[in-house]
């Protein structure tokens, strides 16, 4: 099954978030045109919140998606990434969430949205159709 990962990064400025989302946008083309099983590794830069940046991946795997990160993790060491500078008086301290969500797809049965795996269905999460 599919694996999405999303990481929130909350800059201390608007000015330190532009910085790095320029600064990623070509790692994240080499990512998703030369890495295998990644569908999606993409940045995206809030409009309401300036400071905030949100890396969006896919990989067609759990087990592509721990390559992903084997290898990241190599090449962290051979060149390791600089720290983000500290925040300017005034600023807040850089923040990250990072969040991980296996792929399902439902189907509308009876008007309700449910797993489309009969086996994966609850009675707990129902949203009308």
């Amino acid at each position: 099954m599919p694996v999405r990962v999303l990481v929130t990064i909350t800059a201390p400025s608007a000015a330190a978030a532009e910085a790095t989302v320029a600064a990623r946008v070509e790692h994240c083309r080499h990512v998703e045109a030369e890495e295998e099983g990644c569908l999606q590794y993409e940045i995206f830069r809030s409009a309401q919140h300036p400071n905030r940046w949100v890396l969006c991946e896919l990989w067609a795997s759990k087990a592509i998606y721990d390559k992903h990160w084997r290898l990241q993790q190599e090449r962290e060491k051979l060149d390791p990434p600089k720290p983000p500078p500290p925040p300017q008086p005034g600023e807040q301290p850089r923040r990250s969430i990072v969040e991980f969500y296996v792929q399902d797809v439902f189907a509308n049965v009876g008007g309700v949205w449910m797993p489309a795996d009969e086996a994966e269905r609850s009675e707990t999460v129902r949203w009308p159709g």
